[in-house]
């Protein structure tokens, strides 16, 4: 709880520097940077130059990569209709095969995310917006298109950047001009996703070792946070053995990485491997998965990995579910210029827009119901 009352702080200083700089100074003194009460805006062309000078000195380069956008576009768009129409099929007609595979939720801080996540989710936006909005940037650049400003943005403590293309030069540009624009941010998030991933698999041990203990009772005495348990009574610590009974007599010996740490028990044991580890104040831990080259401290490569992992979880899901094609997100501009080439009565095309909006969100709503109804309210 006490990450809430850090937020909160945050939030009344955010507010009280706010107030200070709106008394002191006026709103020419701070040039491109805009302030809110919880957030600030800093506008910038040089990154419209930056994104000149890279187009024009490779321009064949991202022309080639703005059309391999373009189709791996349809397959995202294809691929993110079919997983959650699929997904919804398994719930409905194969129950007996959900698993966490099948698991569709809103990636909410504080309500289905846990806060104690927070600085990985913070970190993993930053990086997924700035690289989403910076290819939209390039490829409206490369296609002449002009920009009113860019910059960067961190609302209250969420970061991020923007681009901001003419809309009436975007509106009269060619259909595919506008189909490479809008496949060009799911793409970078495609990019990263998968980059991520190949990192991990190069810097982290493909099986797991163990667990890590990320939380103890506050009478335990020779368990620590930080702890990687890889064995109690000689049986290894992995998915498949933490909920196996483990017996035992009158000890109990649970192998760390730092050394061995025995138990002696009061009466015979015969009882999950789990429950062990509770009873003596493990109240937290997670699975451990070792640095192929170690840093010497295993909470952080702990760290680390999270930090990857929750980088490739967004990239990923954010290009997937952005080219969905629902009002709002890239996929639907992405679709309504390509039925431009056939569809000219603006009025058929927001109708099919808005039929099309509505069995997406309906699938999506339809997914995280039935994520609830199976598995319960949980929080990643």
């Amino acid at each position: 709880m006490l990450i809430y009352l850090y937020l909160l702080v945050l939030a009344a200083g955010w507010l009280l520097v706010y107030l200070i700089l709106r008394k002191v100074f006026s709103r020419e003194d701070f040039g491109n940077l805009k302030l809110y009460p919880l957030a600030f805006v800093l506008r910038s062309r040089k990154v419209i130059d930056f994104f000149d000078r890279v187009v024009d000195k490779f321009p064949l380069f991202w022309r080639v990569l703005s059309n391999i956008g373009v189709a791996i576009g349809f397959g995202l768009m294809a691929f993110s209709i079919y997983f959650l129409a699929s997904n919804l099929g398994t719930y409905l007609f194969a129950p007996q095969q959900v698993g966490p595979q099948n698991i569709v939720i809103p990636l909410i801080i504080g309500v289905t995310i846990r806060l104690e996540h927070l600085p990985y989710i913070l970190l993993a936006l930053g990086i997924v917006l700035i690289t989403h909005e910076g290819m939209h940037g390039l490829v409206a650049r490369l296609e002449k298109i002009k920009l009113k400003s860019t910059g960067l943005f961190l609302a209250f403590i969420f970061p991020g950047g923007f681009v901001e293309p003419d809309e009436e030069e975007f509106n009269r540009a060619h259909p595919k001009t506008k189909m490479r624009v809008a496949a060009a941010g799911s793409f970078a998030n495609l990019v990263v996703g998968l980059l991520i991933v190949f990192l991990m698999m190069g810097l982290f041990l493909p099986i797991e070792s163990g667990v890590i203990v990320l939380e103890v009772e506050g009478n335990a005495t020779k368990i620590t946070v930080g702890d990687v348990i890889v064995g109690v009574n000689g049986v290894a610590v992995n998915r498949e053995t933490l909920f196996q009974n483990i017996t035992a007599e009158d000890m109990i010996t649970v192998e760390t990485m730092r050394g061995d740490i025995s138990y002696r028990l009061k009466k015979p044991i015969n009882m999950p491997m789990a429950w062990i580890l509770r009873g003596i104040g493990v109240k937290r831990i997670d699975y451990y998965r070792p640095m192929r080259i170690g840093l010497g401290d295993p909470m952080i490569e702990y760290n680390v990995y999270r930090m990857f992992w929750w980088i490739q979880l967004v990239a990923l899901g954010v290009a997937i579910f952005n080219m969905l094609p629902i009002y709002f997100l890239d996929g639907s501009l992405f679709l309504n210029s390509l039925l431009e080439f056939w569809i000219r009565d603006e009025r058929k095309l927001k109708a099919f827009n808005i039929g099309l909006t509505s069995i997406c969100v309906t699938l999506l709503a339809l997914n995280i119901a039935f994520t609830y109804r199976t598995f319960g309210f949980f929080q990643l």
